[in-house]
C-alpha cells in the first residue's frame, strides 16, 4: 500500500524571512489604475494625481459591463473587492492588524522545487494594501538556469 507525499504549500518551510509592506495603492498596475478610479468616486469635473503620475477623471467607469445600461460603472470601495476572497494564509492587514481583507492578487512560480510567489491584500477597514512576498535564495527560473548551464559549457570549451 503505498501513500502519495503531501503537496507542498507555498508558504510552508520557507528558507528566508518573507518580504512585507503596506501601501496606499496595490502594486499591480492593472489594480492601482481601478483603485484610483474608485477614490475618484462620483462623476464631478476633479482630476486625481496619484504618486505614480496616473491621472484619473473623477467617476470614470471602473468596469466596463455591456449587460449594464450605458455600459459603464462606477463602484465603490465595497463592490469593487466583493468578488474577492479573504487569504487563509493571510487574512490580518498589516497595517491596522484587522481580519476584514480581500486578496485581490497572487502568483507564484515553482521551478525545479524552488518557489517565489507575492501575495497582495486590501483592508476594507483602513483601505490600506497589505503586500507579501517570498523568493527562495537559490530560485532560478528556467531561462537563468540554462544561461548558467550553456556558459559553464562554453567556458569548459574554451579552457
Amino acid at each position: 500500500m503505498s501513500s502519495t507525499p503531501a503537496v507542498p504549500k507555498y508558504n510552508e518551510d520557507l528558507q528566508a524571512d518573507i518580504e512585507t509592506s503596506v501601501n496606499d495603492s496595490p502594486k499591480v498596475k492593472v489594480h492601482r489604475v481601478e483603485w484610483a478610479k474608485v477614490l475618484a468616486g462620483a462623476p464631478v469635473e476633479v482630476t486625481l494625481s496619484l504618486g505614480s503620475g496616473l491621472k484619473v477623471l473623477a467617476g470614470s467607469p471602473v468596469e466596463i459591463n455591456p449587460s449594464l445600461g450605458s455600459g459603464f460603472k462606477v463602484m465603490d470601495v465595497n463592490e469593487w473587492a466583493g468578488r474577492w476572497k479573504t487569504s487563509a494564509e493571510f487574512p490580518q492587514c498589516l497595517a491596522c492588524g484587522g481580519s476584514n481583507t480581500k486578496e485581490h492578487a497572487f502568483t507564484q512560480t515553482w521551478c525545479r522545487g524552488k518557489r517565489v510567489w507575492e501575495s497582495e491584500s486590501l483592508c476594507l477597514d483602513c483601505h490600506r494594501f497589505s503586500w507579501r512576498g517570498y523568493r527562495d535564495p537559490d530560485f532560478k527560473t528556467p531561462e537563468q538556469y540554462e544561461k548558467e548551464r550553456w556558459g559553464a559549457l562554453v567556458a569548459g570549451l574554451q579552457g
